[in-house]
């Protein structure tokens, strides 16, 4: 029982370097971004329709959905949950491939670090998804009902101001939650 064995410590140290923190995993960093993002997005069009008599709540999913699968499955003043359900998932499949875009355009090509930049790339990021889907990618199908009035129905979600301020909220919280999580200034 004399011999003596040999021990290995394994250690595990975090470097630090003067104010910077260890980097946030990737895929979280687009989730949670895009998460945010989404409920940005949504926040303003459901305040509006709670906030007016002639509209439910959950509009918003609803229209999602039934601008994809067709007009049966939008409720103007009720609510259809299997529309509502996937057209939150819907909504959240928006916020996460524009937090990856705005991600990889933040990181990549303007190498933003700072908070200022951030929030102005956000809300071009905004912008250029409103001017995006609302004129180019709404009227391919039932020219953007319920989106907003067309000639097929007179049902709409929304005035187009709600959406102008639905996808500027959507860029600021996609900017404030990406500079966040990637601890900037």
């Amino acid at each position: 029982m004399g011999a003596a064995q040999p021990q290995i410590r394994l250690e595990w140290r975090e470097r630090r370097i003067a104010g910077v923190t260890p980097a946030v995993h990737r895929t979280t960093l687009v989730a949670m971004t895009g998460l945010a993002g989404a409920v940005g997005l949504a926040l303003p069009a459901v305040l509006y329709d709670w906030a007016n008599v002639g509209h439910s709540a959950l509009e918003l999913p609803m229209a999602a959905t039934s601008w994809v699968f067709g007009l049966s499955h939008f409720a103007q003043n009720g609510y259809q949950w299997g529309s509502i359900v996937v057209g939150m998932l819907l909504l959240l499949a928006y916020g996460i491939a524009t937090a990856g875009v705005f991600a990889a355009v933040a990181e990549r090509f303007l190498q933003l670090r700072k908070l200022p930049g951030l929030i102005g790339a956000g809300l071009a990021c905004g912008f250029v998804g409103w001017m995006f889907f609302w004129y180019t990618l709404l009227p391919i199908a039932r020219g953007g009902a319920p989106f907003h009035a067309a000639a097929l129905s007179t049902l709409f979600v929304a005035p187009a101001w709600v959406f102008v301020l639905a996808f500027a909220v959507s860029g600021l919280m996609t900017a404030l939650v990406y500079a966040r999580m990637r601890r900037t200034s």
